[in-house]
């Protein structure tokens, strides 16, 4: 490798935007995934997965990153020196260590369970955009790093910002109106003969339930914007289906 190469986002970095309420904490702590996971459940009010995580890390909202288990010979982008410039142990990256995953390698964590990979990620302002690079790899003849879950951490600024994603809204914040439903025929068109049509089809109730997974997919909160209801909207349909208390 020589010239270096951005990848722009292409979701948005999450921030933080309440007051921590999840345990004692502070942004630099490192955390394992089980860890971020409780801590995260306890701030929002409601289940947030270690799969969450992943599934973040995966879309780059969020910094993933892992404790490699052997010394491994790196190099630079450009061939240079990665680490230790001048020490016994320069370009080598000691066993123990823990470096951020390239997003490759998040999203087989994701997908898999299970990732194996051979570069370390930077991240660089452009043009006012923070941007991944391949800042450095493994030199030829190196077998790539796996990684499990198990072996990944997570920073605390990091599991605040997502956990800030299921935290509810205020309760004085007004119920969001339906969008106006526009339709190709007439056929498509909502019955209103006998009244304001419902907010959730039976189609939208079935895939809400899907969607939730007993708590182990879609969040409460993401799935009120996404049919672009309340949250105790979608908390009846839980509550009537026998998911949620």
């Amino acid at each position: 490798m020589s010239k270096i190469q951005y990848f722009p986002p292409m979701f948005e970095r999450l921030t933080p935007r309440t007051p921590w309420a999840g345990g004692r904490m502070v942004d630099t702590d490192v955390l394992t995934l089980a860890e971020a996971a409780s801590m995260a459940t306890k701030h929002a009010g409601e289940p947030v997965t270690i799969g969450d995580f992943l599934r973040a890390a995966a879309r780059g909202e969020i910094t993933l990153r892992a404790i490699v288990h052997r010394t491994a010979k790196v190099q630079k982008h450009d061939g240079g020196i990665y680490c230790n410039g001048g020490q016994e142990n320069e370009n080598r990256v000691p066993a123990r260590a823990i470096a951020t995953l390239p997003l490759t390698a998040c999203q087989h964590l994701a997908a898999a369970g299970r990732a194996s990979w051979r570069t370390f990620d930077g991240f660089e302002l452009v043009e006012g955009v923070l941007q991944r690079y391949t800042k450095g790899e493994l030199v030829a003849g190196e077998p790539d790093f796996e990684t499990v879950p198990d072996d990944c951490r997570v920073v605390g600024y990091d599991v605040h910002a997502l956990a800030d994603e299921y935290t509810a809204p205020e309760a004085t914040q007004a119920e969001p109106q339906a969008a106006p439903v526009e339709a190709d025929s007439a056929s498509d068109a909502p019955d209103t003969s006998k009244g304001t049509p419902p907010k959730l089809t039976e189609v939208d109730k079935a895939e809400i339930l899907r969607l939730y997974n007993r708590g182990r997919g879609a969040s409460v909160n993401a799935m009120a914007k996404q049919f672009n209801v309340s949250r105790p909207t979608i908390e009846k349909v839980l509550q009537r289906a026998g998911i949620k208390k």
